[in-house]
């Protein structure tokens, strides 16, 4: 069986939702090693490649105002168009196409981000976790804290009871994200530049931590000892629940989206409670309090490793990119008005996903600053 059957049983496997792991992984790494070499080919040939491709895909047309990025690998497959053995075909006539060959040989690259973090001590001690071995790293009281094998930071008691109560916090970098479990068992994931400070072992009626940016809670509920999340001046009150809330500086609003349970968003004089599925947002600039239905998938795109997007505007897929491959982002010519759909894995490298852009004539350039290794994303006309 040739390259051309397999990559296309595979793609349909992808569209279908029947592709095992394995495959899903030889898919991937089809992409992330394919590059073109120059092949002569027949107009017949390239238009039934492009015919095969495009109805593997099925791809979806929407209006002009909405440019879809299709799925993951599909639409990497449909951006290049590659079937057989050594064969390649760009779109004909596209310019975004022929800026990325030449771009190919001397542009800057950047890599994704990963498991990064600062942990901050009760007494101000700051410990890179990038640099920690597994196992014991520091000792607060009576609580041992443990980097665990899986990239997690845990909390483990001793038989002892702690005669004080300290706070920590852990602080994710722009191109960072990471996992910790609190003294109770809760659960937390977070985003890229994110914050919680939180005790090392909940003591008296409640357990309260603080939050900065994004970040996914998965609570261990204890209707004697209620937990609770503040940010912004905004407090979350859990139920038994799995939430997610970001709340970033640099956000207009501010979303708290309920995966399961119940919560009680309580904010000023005003509070709400949510059922699983909704989403509430809020803003500093008033003290409404709007309830909607969620894309929970959309809201939770980041901690399973993607980025997904329903009618977002350049600027808010670009926010995103801007934390996770930790490069500011310049519109010297303006915002282009294109709106996206669709989503993308984070583990490629940026110009994987800024190329997938320009194919809908997004155009971009990634520059070196001139001083030290930052890098800056510039999106051209």
């Amino acid at each position: 069986m040739n390259q051309k059957i397999n990559l296309q049983e595979l793609l349909s496997k992808y569209h279908a939702g029947t592709i095992t792991d394995e495959e899903r992984i030889l898919l991937e790494e089809w992409y992330a090693q394919w590059t073109p070499e120059q092949q002569e080919l027949s107009s017949e040939e390239i238009d039934q490649m492009k015919a095969d491709v495009w109805q593997s895909l099925n791809v979806t047309v929407l209006p002009a105002a909405t440019k879809r990025l299709w799925p993951r690998i599909a639409l990497a497959a449909s951006v290049i168009l590659c079937l057989s053995v050594g064969g390649y075909y760009y779109l004909s006539n596209s310019k975004a196409s022929q800026q990325q060959m030449t771009a190919k040989v001397e542009r800057v690259d950047i890599a994704p981000g990963g498991n990064k973090a600062v942990l901050v001590l009760n007494n101000g001690l700051k410990i890179n976790l990038n640099s920690q071995i597994n196992g014991t790293i520091a000792k607060q009281g009576n609580i041992r804290i443990v980097k665990t094998a899986n990239g997690q930071l845990a909390y483990a008691p001793d038989n002892t009871d702690p005669s004080v109560v300290v706070y920590n916090t852990l602080s994710t970098p722009r191109g960072g994200k990471y996992d910790l479990v609190l003294a109770d068992g809760t659960k937390v994931w977070l985003n890229s530049a994110s914050s919680i400070t939180y005790p090392t072992a909940f003591k008296g009626n409640d357990r309260t931590v603080n939050i900065t940016g994004e970040v996914y809670f998965e609570i261990v509920h204890n209707a004697k000892q209620p937990f609770r999340v503040n940010f912004k001046g905004h407090t979350i009150e859990d139920i038994g629940t799995e939430f997610n809330i970001n709340a970033y500086d640099d956000e207009q609003v501010i979303k708290t989206t309920l995966v399961a349970g119940s919560i009680k968003l309580s904010r000023d004089s005003r509070s709400v409670l949510l059922r699983p599925g909704q989403q509430s947002i809020t803003s500093l600039s008033n003290t409404a309090i709007e309830i909607k239905d969620a894309d929970i998938n959309e809201a939770t795109a980041w901690k399973n490793g993607l980025f997904k997007f329903k009618k977002a505007k350049i600027e808010d897929v670009m926010r995103q990119l801007s934390r996770w491959y930790n490069v500011d982002v310049s519109y010297p010519y303006g915002v282009p008005k294109t709106v996206f759909s669709g989503e993308m894995i984070k583990d490629a490298n940026a110009t994987q996903i800024l190329d997938m852009l320009a194919y809908f004539k997004v155009n971009y350039e990634i520059v070196q600053q001139t001083k030290g290794s930052e890098k800056k994303i510039i999106i051209k006309p």
